[in-house]
């Protein structure tokens, strides 16, 4: 059985330290930023947690064992997708309350004014 290992770590580790090296490096490159840019590396950091957490979920193969293991992929993805889904749902619903909240309310005038 070849392993593709490089002392003793496999390439999800280095995919992992790969991808939080590049986010940290644009959260520190993009600190000082002004502008909608600023932003990058915030949204870098989330999608390194989010890789991280689906490397993680992800079975991995137990190189040692001699039965056959059968996973359901679809489950975890299925998972993923019902998981950001209720999150967009949430934010949505955040979204539609906070703009309903602040509409703006007119005051009505008492009586009318004559111009006469």
């Amino acid at each position: 059985m070849v392993e593709n290992t490089v002392m003793g770590v496999g390439i999800g580790l280095f995919m992992i330290i790969l991808v939080w090296t590049l986010a940290l490096f644009l959260c520190i490159v993009f600190s000082r930023s002004t502008g909608a840019i600023s932003n990058i590396g915030i949204v870098m950091v989330l999608v390194a947690l989010l890789f991280s957490i689906i490397l993680l979920v992800l079975p991995r193969e137990d190189s040692l064992a001699s039965s056959t293991k059968i996973y359901d992929y679809s489950v975890i993805y299925r998972s993923l997708l019902i998981a950001g889904c209720a999150l967009f749902l949430l934010i949505g619903l955040f979204a539609f309350l906070f703009t309903h909240a602040m509409m703006p309310i007119y005051a009505k005038p008492l009586r009318p004014m004559k111009l006469s």
